[in-house]
């Protein structure tokens, strides 16, 4: 089956597909669910219903695991780029398996001669799923990645790309990563500065100020 669509994947589109699975203890995974996957695929344009109403896959479990698969892979190597750490195989084996998929480009006619069109040739979903893998693995290709961040606290990682002025974003949200990281580091402070011990001597003076009270 051949089916046009129009929506291409962007950079913003795949870190939101990477970031529906959650890092904080007993977060949801959004994807769970059968359907979630090609649910979140079809908000995003990247899936269109059949003539019958429904999406390709809606109620497929092996479907809904390949959605899965394909996220978890975009992450780890995500995490392997902004970490500097290898990527193991199996990752780049399925990544690989997913961008086999990518639609087709060819001429089509146009008033003006021929423009170039894309259409995705077999199952709609794995397109879908190839389209959001390509523009990670091209934004990861780049010479410079340093923009690609994770969220700096440790139960959230919430993948972004730093786009501030200055470059030097840490967190994915000041008004709650950000300040809850704020808010840790102070009361650590208090905890430290109450249970240091006392200095050496310090109750012997205390005592001589007393006794010359």
């Amino acid at each position: 089956m051949t089916t046009a669509h129009q929506h291409e994947a962007t950079l913003e589109d795949a870190l939101d597909f990477i970031n529906t699975l959650h890092i904080e203890e007993d977060a949801p995974d959004h994807l769970a669910e059968l359907g979630a996957g090609t649910e979140w695929l079809a908000q995003r344009g990247l899936l269109h219903e059949r003539r019958d109403g429904r999406l390709p896959g809606v109620d497929d479990e092996g479907t809904n695991t390949r959605i899965r698969g394909c996220r978890d892979a975009m992450r780890a190597l995500f995490d392997a780029t902004v970490e500097g750490h290898r990527v193991s195989r199996d990752v780049l084996d399925e990544l690989n398996r997913v961008l086999q998929h990518r639609e087709l480009i060819e001429l089509v006619p146009s008033r003006a001669g021929a423009r170039l069109d894309h259409r995705h040739v077999g199952d709609p979903v794995d397109d879908a799923l190839a389209r959001l893998a390509e523009v990670l693995a091209r934004e990861v290709g780049t010479d410079d990645t340093s923009r690609l961040r994770i969220c700096a606290n440790e139960t959230c990682r919430w993948a972004f790309r730093d786009s501030s002025p200055t470059g030097r974003r840490r967190w994915c949200d000041m008004a709650s990563c950000g300040n809850r990281a704020k808010a840790a580091r102070h009361r650590a402070r208090v905890r430290a500065a109450t249970s240091a011990p006392a200095r050496p001597g310090a109750d012997a003076v205390g005592n001589a100020d007393v006794a010359r009270a």
